[in-house]
């Protein structure tokens, strides 16, 4: 979940981005996984998947860096 206030807007480099409102000073905390907002998907369970989803996810999770058998997907 992201801690810092953003907004969408118009971006060069895929259309639309979330960009931060207000300057953020180096070291501060920006995003932390909170499971009533984000959810790990097991690995397994994405792989199995097909067409639309799984062209979703592919777009719009990441692994995650703490157990690589899984990937986050931020709900």
């Amino acid at each position: 979940m992201l801690l810092v206030d953003v907004y969408l807007d118009k971006s060069p480099i895929q259309g639309i981005g979330v960009f931060a409102k207000h300057r953020i000073a180096k070291g501060t905390l920006i995003w932390k996984l909170d499971p009533r907002f984000d959810r790990r998907i097991p690995v397994d369970t994405y792989e199995g998947e097909s067409g639309p989803v799984k062209s979703y996810l592919d777009r719009y999770s990441y692994p995650d860096r703490r157990d690589p058998n899984y990937i986050v997907f931020e709900a």
